[in-house]
């Protein structure tokens, strides 16, 4: 083998790698993405559920006091639909948490603000 088919072996070597690296830094940058858009749904999802649960708070206030109710229970039709929306909020955050701890996000970053 002369010295210029060994130069143009390690140039092709040397490309090769290069592909393998910017390859396997595209897929590290596009699963960093989705994990962040994850995280940001979860952080939403869970504004929404503080929300609906402040709600609650409120329509039970509002039944018992203002309405003069003397027992409020889950099959309160108004109660029903917010707990309703509260459970839905949390399988929405339990799915998006499951989809960001496999594609190797960690349980505190989650907890994180």
């Amino acid at each position: 083998m002369t010295f210029s088919e060994k130069i143009k072996n390690i140039v092709n070597a040397g490309l090769d790698s290069s592909k393998d690296i910017l390859s396997k830094a595209g897929e590290k940058a596009q699963q960093w993405g989705e994990m962040g858009v994850l995280k940001v749904e979860i952080v939403q999802l869970r504004a929404q559920a503080e929300k609906m649960t402040a709600r609650l708070g409120a329509e039970v206030y509002e039944t018992l006091v203002e309405k003069g109710q003397k027992t409020v229970s889950r099959d309160t039709p108004s109660v029903r639909d917010i707990l309703g929306k509260i459970e839905e909020l949390e399988r929405n955050v339990e799915e998006k948490e499951a989809q960001y701890r496999k594609l190797g996000g960690k349980e505190e970053d989650l907890n994180k603000a």
